[in-house]
């Protein structure tokens, strides 16, 4: 045996003994938790989505008793005939023109002043006001208040719409992907998920209000 051979061996086995260990113990630990959905990323994914024309298209009802007239003297709506498939007219109602198509996406206009519905489409801001679990694994509901970007706004759309009308209120719904959060949809009032209330216990995630624009 050549002299220093069995140390030697033995210094090897040791490290190799040493790195099992090293990388078994590595192995062992837990995966990081992952990322908590804050209020500045929930709003950047939901302002993203309505610049690219998705999940922008709320609904406002109020009265006015000039607000069609307004429309009708700035060309954004006008009042056509709805005809059967024979081309008999069996009514009258408001329609967009392409230049109201440009601001908002639906109307339903009242000649009695009272319950207009228009559909809007921004531009927005965005108010997160709370963000709590969801009702399954890995979600979160994001409430926030939206409301008319005014300073953004189309003039059009200042001449005849109120803008103390432009703004309301929504719950989105955001999934766990991997180590990022996606928004997955719009909540009915129905379908939100209380938070836990108890004497001893503090809201799963704390009220933040920030206001975004993009």
């Amino acid at each position: 045996m050549m002299p220093g051979f069995g140390g030697l061996s033995l210094r090897r086995g040791t490290a190799v003994l040493f790195a099992a260990a090293f990388a078994a113990l590595v192995g062992c630990r837990p995966a990081p938790p992952p990322p908590d959905l804050a209020p500045e990323m929930a709003a950047a994914a939901i302002t993203e989505l309505w610049s690219q024309e998705q999940m922008n298209h709320f609904k406002v009802t109020f009265h006015s008793d000039d607000l069609v007239e307004c429309g009708v003297k700035n060309d954004l709506w006008k009042l056509v005939e709805v005809t059967d498939r024979n081309g008999n007219a069996w009514a009258t109602t408001y329609r967009l023109t392409d230049r109201g198509n440009k601001i908002v996406t639906a109307i339903n206009l009242k000649e009695t002043g009272r319950g207009h519905e228009i559909l809007l489409k921004g531009p927005y801001r965005i108010e997160v006001t709370g963000i709590t679990d969801g009702s399954q694994p890995n979600t979160r509901q994001v409430a926030f208040r939206w409301d008319i970007d005014w300073d953004r706004a189309a003039d059009d759309l200042k001449a005849c719409i109120p803008r103390f009308e432009l703004s309301g209120t929504q719950t989105a719904l955001f999934q766990l992907d991997g180590n990022s959060w996606r928004f997955v949809s719009y909540l009915n009032p129905e379908e939100i998920q209380a938070p836990p209330q108890s004497a001893d216990s503090a809201p799963a995630t704390p009220t933040v209000s920030m206001p975004v624009t993009h």
